[in-house]
């Protein structure tokens, strides 16, 4: 059983058109389609949008062909205002070139009126255009918050990162290249073992790894040992990152 209720939804139409709307001739499918329009812009409180025809098709039962020319039709009776997609309906009904029930074949129109109806026409352009400056503006910002060829590049560079580092260490979750370790193995004099197992014990009993690359963070830790003494003078000085980063771009080069 239907139950409408105005808290549901209802449209707002003054009384006024109502009554216009009661004085005239219209065929059925013209009926149909103007009420959709009525519908889906007085119902969303707007005088016009975005109609496009499929949605009138879906909402009245119609067919594409049936659609098609009752809004020909509408817009020939200055019913509507129509620019592309964008329809609304024309409230003011003295523009209507619509006919009476008493004598459905004499239509009655306006000359007058056409230049009320140019200059709607002129401002419901100007909406368009205002709707699809705001609809370009909003994808150029979605371009440019996701844009899938950076996210892909991101996870190109990240994956290749990934791959080209090993598992060193006793827990085999220090992670460095070839030439890091290499590195390390040169300038450390034998205690690159140390340092390395030194790190993967640490990342293993707190469970986490907050730093970013384990060659620098045993490059710092081999510092601050040397600065405090716990090593000999004379210890050649290990490779920047930066070195290290143009090194790797040159062999792979």
């Amino acid at each position: 059983m239907a139950n409408p209720q105005l808290e549901d939804g209802h449209t707002q139409i003054a009384n006024e058109i109502l009554g216009a709307l009661m004085r005239i001739y219209l065929p059925p499918n013209q009926w149909q389609v103007l009420l959709c329009i009525i519908r889906k812009t007085y119902g969303f409180k707007k005088k016009v949008d975005w109609i496009a025809n499929f949605q009138i098709v879906e909402a009245t039962g119609l067919g594409k062909t049936i659609v098609s020319r009752a809004l020909k039709a509408l817009e020939s009776r200055h019913m509507i205002i129509r620019n592309g997609k964008t329809l609304g309906f024309q409230k003011n009904w003295e523009l209507w070139a619509v006919s009476s029930p008493a004598n459905p074949i004499a239509k009655v129109s306006n000359p007058a009126n056409n230049e009320k109806l140019a200059i709607q026409s002129t401002e419901l352009a100007i909406q368009s255009t205002e709707l699809a400056i705001q609809s370009t503006e909003l994808a150029i910002q979605s371009t440019k918050v996701s844009s899938p060829r950076v996210t892909q590049k991101k996870k190109e560079t990240i994956t290749k990162e990934t791959i080209q580092k090993k598992e060193y260490g006793e827990f085999h979750n220090v992670f460095l290249t070839v030439e890091e370790h290499q590195w390390l193995k040169e300038r450390l004099q034998g205690k690159v073992g140390e340092y390395i197992d030194r790190l993967s014990g640490y990342l293993e009993s707190t469970g986490k790894d907050k730093y970013k690359s384990h060659y620098a963070t045993i490059l710092n830790w081999y510092r601050r040992d040397e600065n405090n003494g716990r090593h000999k003078q004379g210890i050649g000085k290990l490779p920047s990152e930066a070195e290290i980063t143009d090194s790797i771009r040159r062999h792979g080069q």
